[in-house]
């Protein structure tokens, strides 16, 4: 029987049990056909079970899918032991819009000091993931696998983040360059490359709006047009204007900062 099937509490941080898990994980080696065929599974799972996933290529997801989703990987991959000792301490799941960098994060907190329970948290970008496969795209590998469309991919960022959960909960350590995160990686999962692939927000701006980081654009703003430089590219595009009334910068020079969506932007041919 599981440990999640029976009702023994679990003690926060118990020594015997990250013991059994860290001599578990680094021992365990699957087939590939034995991982596709259970990341198959789930990718059926999620679809039969969502109340809001409608295809492969979803546009509304909840964070109820993303806690699913770990659970079967929990169930199928680690035998249902790894999350109870998990949530004997605190485990949380986080859908983001506001992360426009990177396609998933796996954070640790010490609320009451470096020796007590652990609070960690999955989150994964809805931004990324909803802006990747959008129309006409580029071949999209998460982790050295080749996605097909958004779940395949969100798939792909939950397992690397999960693999980030085993090594902070066993060793309160972990780097996804080093030996042993891509040890777990590609024993577990299959993954070959360790770095997230999805459209960023630059990339989409370059391809989409032909908008880059450092390009003089134009734009309207409470029926004035301005005219400045493109200085970040999150959701919006980052503008300075030139300005008297603006906060200076290190050129010696005085900017007002605009937050304009891309495609209110217009690039200026600085040739004409």
């Amino acid at each position: 029987m599981n440990p999640s099937q029976t009702n023994a509490p679990i003690r926060p941080r118990d020594p015997r049990r990250l013991s059994r898990l860290a001599g578990e994980v680094a021992l365990r080696q699957y087939s590939k056909s034995q991982i596709h065929a259970w990341q198959s599974e789930i990718h059926s799972e999620i679809m039969q079970t969502s109340r809001v996933i409608d295809s492969p290529n979803f546009t509304r997801v909840h964070q109820e899918d993303l806690k699913r989703m770990i659970r079967l990987y929990d169930d199928r991959f680690f035998g249902g032991r790894l999350l109870p000792v998990v949530e004997a301490e605190g485990l949380s799941f986080k859908l983001s819009s506001r992360m426009t960098r990177i396609a998933g994060k796996m954070t640790t907190q010490y609320p009451n000091g470096y020796e007590a329970p652990r609070k960690f948290e999955i989150a994964v970008s809805t931004t990324l993931l909803f802006q990747t496969f959008d129309g006409d795209h580029r071949p999209v590998e998460v982790s050295g696998r080749k996605c097909l469309n958004r779940l395949e991919a969100m798939q792909r960022v939950a397992e690397h983040e999960l693999v980030h959960l085993v090594e902070m909960l066993i060793w309160n350590d972990g780097d996804c360059g080093q030996p042993r995160f891509q040890s777990i990686a590609s024993r577990y999962f299959d993954h070959t490359e360790y770095q997230h692939d999805l459209i960023t927000q630059n990339e989409r701006a370059a391809v989409k709006f032909k908008i880059r980081v450092g390009n003089l654009v134009e734009f309207v703003h409470d029926r004035r047009r301005y005219r400045g430089i493109v200085n970040r590219i999150t959701r919006r595009a980052t503008v300075l204007v030139e300005s008297p009334k603006g906060r200076p910068y290190n050129d010696g020079k005085r900017y007002e900062k605009f937050y304009i969506p891309l495609e209110k932007l217009k690039v200026v041919d600085v040739a004409k």
